[in-house]
């Protein structure tokens, strides 16, 4: 039996990420953005709201045609890797880079990091396996 493939996680979260990045930009652009919590969701820091539309577009693109699991892994390895150490990065410096990053991103950070780590290491792993 062949394992799962991480090709429509990528797929869901670039789109996540993508739609957040962008509600941050309207809302900042707007004057709407804030700590409301109708609004939380797009905390309307552009800067933030860059990375997250960059690693959406770039997951989308990647996805979009079919490549081989071991390079679906390594993307997923590289965005959790990166949103391990955000969230890191976060919890460690009060609005590291001028990002502003406060409990409720250092949190999505923690969650989505590890958990898109963890299935990169387990794809890796599996693909290791015998047939």
């Amino acid at each position: 039996m062949r394992p799962p493939t991480l090709r429509p996680y990528l797929a869901l979260l670039g789109a996540a990420l993508l739609g957040q990045g962008l509600a941050s930009w309207a809302l900042d652009w707007s004057g709407r953005g804030g700590d409301r919590s109708l609004y939380r969701f797009a905390n309307a820091d552009p800067l933030h709201a860059f990375i997250h539309v960059v690693w959406g577009s770039v997951m989308i693109l990647l996805v979009a045609q079919p490549r081989g699991e071991r390079f679906y892994a390594r993307l997923a390895l590289a965005f959790g890797l990166f949103y391990t150490a955000l969230a890191m990065l976060g919890i460690a410096v009060h609005h590291p880079f001028g990002l502003r990053l406060d409990v409720g991103e250092n949190v999505f950070h923690l969650i989505v990091g590890p958990v898109t780590l963890a299935l990169a290491l387990a794809a890796m792993r599996l693909e290791r396996l015998p047939a």
